[in-house]
């Protein structure tokens, strides 16, 4: 995967934190629990399209996410995403390998893996089950999973908390054949993690 060192990179997220902090008032919580070095997959619930941004902004490692392919039709756009070590993922299949493999490589040279499990925005009080791609990562890529909460409306001058939670290493899953079933128990896991880490009004 390309290295974040481009000017590119830091103008973002210099603009980027400026901007946050004229519309909303964020809180980060957890942040100690993202790893110094080491892969991990950081998985969050998602509900807008600032949730990229909200997860990875504060962070010292930012995670390279995967987004879907439509975002990346405009070259310009396509090129500053890249940059920023994001990469595509083609939502009208049941597999993409392409994205696959790239995610795997990203998590064997020891950096972390962004996505949001239920595959699109869910909206408040919208029953959406999540996808077994964050297991697949996790236990294909030996890395452990930090779930992540981001609760809040992003509106003027409101407040948006950012929940990281204590790595989650499946320890009690790992060494057993990959299966279907397997894969849905363990999402079913960081989900509710991620569950339980949002604030509840």
């Amino acid at each position: 995967m390309k290295k974040r060192e481009s000017w590119v990179y830091y103008v973002a997220v210099f603009l980027v934190k400026i901007w946050y902090a004229i519309m909303f008032k964020v809180e980060i919580i957890g942040k100690e629990n993202i790893p110094k070095e080491g892969n991990a997959v950081l998985c969050s619930n998602h509900y807008s399209n600032y949730d990229p941004v909200s997860t990875a902004l504060y962070l010292d490692r930012l995670p390279h996410y995967i987004a879907k392919k439509e975002l990346f039709k405009n070259k310009l756009f396509a090129w500053i995403l890249g940059q920023l070590g994001v990469f595509p993922i083609d939502r009208n299949v049941s597999m993409d390998m392409k994205a696959v493999k790239t995610a795997m490589k990203v998590l064997k040279e020891g950096e972390i893996l962004g996505i949001f499990a239920e595959g699109r925005r869910v909206k408040e009080g919208e029953d959406v089950a999540a996808k077994a791609g964050v297991a697949l990562f996790a236990m294909k890529g030996n890395a452990p999973v930090i779930p992540c909460a981001i609760s809040g409306q992003y509106k003027f001058r409101h407040k948006i908390i950012v929940h990281y939670g204590e790595p989650l290493t499946l320890e009690e899953f790992r060494g057993q054949k990959l299966t279907t079933e397997l894969m849905g128990q363990i999402t079913e896991v960081i989900m509710s993690k991620v569950e339980e880490l949002k604030v509840k009004e």
